[in-house]
């Protein structure tokens, strides 16, 4: 038989059940069994074949040219995925072109959960009678060994992903046996109890004397009470730890024991109480909240407000952890609080933003300086704060440097025009969007600015009414080939004064207004209406959703568009990007899962700029992830950004992803890409985003130039 390697992108199910290549062990066990197959039947030729990374490959043969490879779109066995309920035995048919095969009898092969793992089939060259029922059974026993077999390779990969994950999770894990004895723990348990763990008594790292409820505690660690409980417990370093303790059994055949897993809650549990004492305080810092602000400004009514926010907060958080994000907040508010004095008024608002509200006349002379350390001018506040707090800070074992944005409202410039937190705040926005480390006095027109977005707003429903936005297309293209592959669709807006308005002025303002649920549907049956005309069938289109768009009714949308369209879902791809992905709950990822089970594939965009990258591959079954343009610039002459992206290829290929690289300007970058194994790229280089004519002409042209060799 002659098997040829093209992609089966209509079996993707399967994918995430089978291994891409068997353990030589197991190899031989399958190699056997396709034996057994075929000298059951009395055939000449037997396979086991799976499916994988969107390819169905052959994993063992009795008689086939080669004992594994990938299955070619038009052989029998993928024809033929679908028809087996279980069996499927077809004993005199034309002869299969690509196996040449007259004789076929399969049985696909499950898991214990139902899902599909593959087929076994027995083909000969040659029509026969029917298979005896003797010999029907036979071949049903076969398969379930081959399924169990290609299972217990799934399991021993799911495990170890699942410890791997665990090993880097935030909470502790602890795992015991069936006599409550530690075995396993990531390193976040042993953060937490030290490291001398393993054979430890699960009950003795709770002492029943520290808990609330002793009776409670110890039934629920003994598996007689449900649901999570709090413990507590005494840490290495000799302090009380509050727990959030959830608690599940793991069975492997007969043996089973418990897994805890632990989350730190005393840091909340102290704050929450601090709330129901202090009603004006906030409880991390201590600081008076915004409560108590408004209190002071009220009283004082010749007092003005400035808002102190730490730049880029976010990065200390996510990099270092909640609790080392805690004591940053509280070394600034012990800072501001060094600093300042009686005749103004310390407040943490929200966040990482604090307020210093005082007399006018200081927060003017702070908005008027010039930077000059020597002098802080008559009274002034804010420019020996800013330096105060920028000093290195250092926090568990850590040195951090934190910027600030200041954002400071007069009361004489408001005037009665508005909220003072609220222009104090419009200033602080104007700082941060200046790049941060600014101290910006609030004007009136940052206001109308304010409106003018608000005007922009409705200028967009006006030009969706009208008609007014248009899609452009940029061609994806392989970089072994040059061949364009797939296009993304980029949403223009042809305004009847301005002409073509900038992207960067509206797409942002977009995705954020309840109008971007409307525009990103007109974009998804505009764009498989124009796919569905393209010269190539084999080009696909991929789409950007907006955050709206991820509800439930997604699937009807998507469904309808391409039915309008003709499209077959393969050739469809949704974009979605870490920040919509972590604004999601669960009917957004479940109505992608739903779109992704029929076809329909998924893309994660601008890949690796965030923190939860990995955990949303985790969340969402991704097809492919695209590299960001910041880091492909980088590729040659960075070596940090060269680390990323060889990174990211290396993760895509462990996990059986696709990747295209965005922005890619000049060939160098291009060849760098794919030396280092990048299948696709788009940018400049091969072209900016054109109309719809302009990209249906360059197929055309690709089309006619293949035709000629």
């Amino acid at each position: 038989m002659t098997f040829e390697l093209q992609p089966a992108r209509d079996l993707h199910d399967a994918a995430s059940t089978a291994p891409t290549q068997p353990a030589s062990e197991a190899g031989a066990r399958l190699a056997d069994l396709a034996t057994l197959a075929a000298a059951t039947l009395q055939a000449p030729v037997a396979v086991i074949a799976t499916c994988a990374d969107e390819r169905v490959l052959m994993l063992a043969s009795h008689g086939a040219d080669h004992g594994h490879g990938q299955l070619s779109r038009d052989h029998l066995i993928v024809r033929t995925w679908e028809q087996h309920t279980p069996l499927l035995v077809l004993p005199d048919m034309p002869a299969d072109l690509r196996s040449g095969a007259r004789f076929y009898a399969g049985v696909a092969l499950h898991g214990r959960a139902g899902q599909r793992l593959g087929t076994l089939a027995v083909l000969d060259h040659e029509p026969r009678s029917a298979p005896t029922q003797t010999q029907l059974d036979a071949l049903a026993r076969l398969a379930r060994i081959a399924a169990t077999l290609l299972e217990q390779q799934h399991l021993e990969r799911r495990a170890l992903i699942v410890s791997q994950a665990g090993e880097q999770a935030r909470e502790a894990v602890l795992v015991g046996d069936r006599h409550g004895r530690v075995r396993w723990q990531n390193r976040a348990a042993e953060q937490l109890f030290g490291t001398q763990l393993a054979g430890q008594p699960v009950f003795s790292l709770f002492p029943l004397r520290l808990q609330s409820d002793q009776d409670i505690a110890q039934a629920w660690l003994a598996g007689r009470i449900e649901g999570s409980q709090l413990l507590r417990m005494v840490a290495p370093d000799g302090s009380l730890r509050l727990l959030d303790a959830t608690r599940s059994t793991w069975r492997y055949g007969s043996d089973r024991g418990v897994t805890l897993i632990l989350h730190d809650v005393t840091e909340a549990a102290h704050q929450r109480a601090q709330l129901d004492r202090l009603a004006h305080f906030d409880p991390l810092t201590g600081l008076p909240n915004r409560n108590a602000l408004l209190d002071a400004l009220d009283a004082n009514p010749d007092w003005g407000v400035a808002l102190v926010a730490i730049d880029r907060f976010k990065w200390i958080n996510d990099g270092l952890g909640h609790v080392v994000g805690d004591r940053v907040l509280q070394a600034v508010a012990d800072r501001l609080q060094a600093k300042a004095d009686a005749q103004a008024c310390l407040a943490r608002v929200g966040g990482d933003v604090f307020a210093v509200a005082c007399n006018d006349a200081r927060l003017a002379a702070d908005a008027d300086q010039d930077g000059d350390d020597d002098d802080d001018g008559d009274g002034a506040m804010v420019p020996a704060l800013v330096r105060h707090l920028e000093q290195t800070l250092r926090v568990r074992g850590h040195e951090i440097n934190i910027d600030v944005s200041v954002g400071i409202a007069l009361r004489s410039d408001v005037r009665g025009q508005g909220d003072l937190l609220a222009s104090a705040d419009l200033a602080l926005n104007r700082a941060k969007s200046a790049g941060g480390r600014q101290v910006c006095r609030y004007q009136a027109a940052m206001r109308t600015d304010a409106l003018a977005r608000r005007d922009l707003d409705r200028d967009l429903r006006r030009a969706f009414a009208h008609g007014e936005f248009e899609l452009h297309y940029q061609p994806q293209v392989e970089l072994g080939t040059g061949r364009i592959c797939g296009a993304e669709a980029l949403l223009r807006w042809r305004h009847p004064q301005r002409g073509m308005v900038p992207a960067g002025e509206f797409i942002d303002l977009l995705a954020r207004s309840p109008l971007g649920a409307e525009v990103g549907a007109w974009v998804l049956r505009r764009a498989c209406l124009d796919a569905a005309q393209w010269a190539d069938p084999g080009t696909s289109v991929s789409i950007n959703l907006f955050p709206a768009q991820l509800v439930e009714s997604l699937v009807a949308e998507v469904q309808l568009a391409l039915a309008a369209a003709g499209l077959p879902a393969e050739r469809l791809e949704l974009e979605i990007t870490e920040t919509i992905a972590l604004t999601q709950d669960s009917a957004g990822a479940e109505a992608l899962a739903v779109l992704r089970s029929r076809g329909v594939n998924l893309a994660f965009d601008d890949f690796g700029t965030g923190y939860a990258s990995l955990s949303m591959l985790r969340r969402f079954r991704i097809d492919r992830v695209k590299i960001d343009r910041s880091f492909v610039s980088g590729v040659l002459d960075n070596g940090e950004d060269a680390a990323i992206v060889r990174w990211i290829l290396m993760l895509a290929r462990a996990l059986g992803l696709r990747v295209v690289a965005e922005g890619v300007e000049d060939m160098p970058q291009a060849n760098w890409l794919h030396d280092h194994g990048c299948e696709e790229a788009q940018g400049y280089l091969y072209a900016p985003a054109l109309d719809a004519g302009a990209l249906q002409g360059r197929l055309q042209a690709q089309l006619a130039e293949m035709a000629h060799g």
